[in-house]
């Protein structure tokens, strides 16, 4: 049900022409927070989280600033060579151009304005049901969105309709501007946009680290839907002209790289972000019995002594 609400009310918000940000985000946790009577716990977890996460979105301003001039030409060169000289987003802006397709604009921008409800969502279903995950799942989140920062700070890339305003490439619109409105919070209206940090794609790593995160702790059908988001975001991102093809593969390369270094290099050094360990079966029975491993019964049901 707190899911539910979160997407209810953010799929208004979109509707109103309103960002869904991770401050209005916090804010909409609130209720449920007071609902499941752990609100001092959702502030210690969360507030944190929020503000760095926030402190992180204020320093992505500080790359166009630094001079560097983006990456255009080449990303555009690397796209056609995979795809024997064409464009996807060209290909597909083409092919949805008839009104049908704006159908699918509206569709798409929707799920692109979600880049920050599906893995604040993701946090806070991991939150009411496995603190232990959402402290890792987290974790990974603000790792990797630190590392992309570097890679936008220090080689920053353009998105296709960058490369078209700048006349490298022709076809291709900027259509999340022709669609919905969106009134950003006080906060965000007072950072600097960064244009140019296409590569690689956040709103295709974050949804991916999202299902790394549910499938190690939801049924395979959660898994699955989440899985579905993903691919969902990937195609809209790309038709949309907000991100190469490339760029994609590359935030869902940087997801999963990011999901290992928990798991492999950082998790064994802290125990507070490892998985909880699985009890063996013999075990588990045991601890549904209210039986401890070393209080079981030494005898057989027949009298006759068990080896330990």
């Amino acid at each position: 049900m707190a899911i539910l609400y979160l997407g209810a009310v953010s799929g208004f918000m979109i509707w109103r022409g309103i960002s869904v940000s991770p401050d209005y985000l916090l804010l909409l946790m609130l209720p449920i927070a007071l609902v499941t009577g752990r609100f001092l716990r959702f502030l210690r977890d969360w507030v944190p989280f929020i503000l760095i996460f926030l402190a992180w979105e204020a320093m992505r301003g500080v790359a166009p600033k630094t001079g560097i001039p983006p990456h255009v030409g080449d990303l555009v060169g690397l796209e056609k060579a995979v795809f024997g000289g064409h464009l996807p987003t060209v290909v597909l802006q083409a092919w949805l151009a008839n009104p049908p397709g704006r159908l699918v604009a509206y569709a798409a921008t929707v799920v692109y304005f979600c880049h920050f409800v599906f893995p604040l969502g993701v946090a806070l279903a991991l939150w009411l049901v496995d603190r232990r995950q959402f402290i890792r799942f987290t974790t990974a989140l603000m790792g990797m969105a630190f590392v992309a920062f570097v890679i936008f700070l220090l080689a920053p890339t353009a998105p296709p309709w960058y490369a078209d305003s700048h006349g490298v490439i022709t076809g291709v619109t900027k259509i999340i501007s022709t669609t919905l409105p969106s009134d950003i919070s006080p906060y965000y209206a007072v950072l600097n946009p960064n244009p140019v940090a296409a590569f690689p794609s956040l709103h295709a790593a974050f949804p991916f680290l999202g299902y790394l995160a549910i499938r190690e702790t939801f049924s395979r059908r959660v898994s699955w839907l989440a899985l579905g988001w993903c691919v969902a975001v990937w195609f809209s991102v790309v038709y949309l002209g907000e991100h190469y093809v490339v760029d994609v593969v590359a935030g869902i390369g940087l997801a999963a790289a990011s999901w290992w270094v928990l798991n492999h290099v950082v998790a064994p050094r802290y125990s507070a972000l490892r998985r909880t360990p699985e009890l063996p079966a013999s075990a588990e029975v045991l601890a549904q019995a209210g039986i401890r491993a070393d209080e079981s019964p030494t005898t057989s049901s027949d009298g006759a002594k068990v080896a330990p």
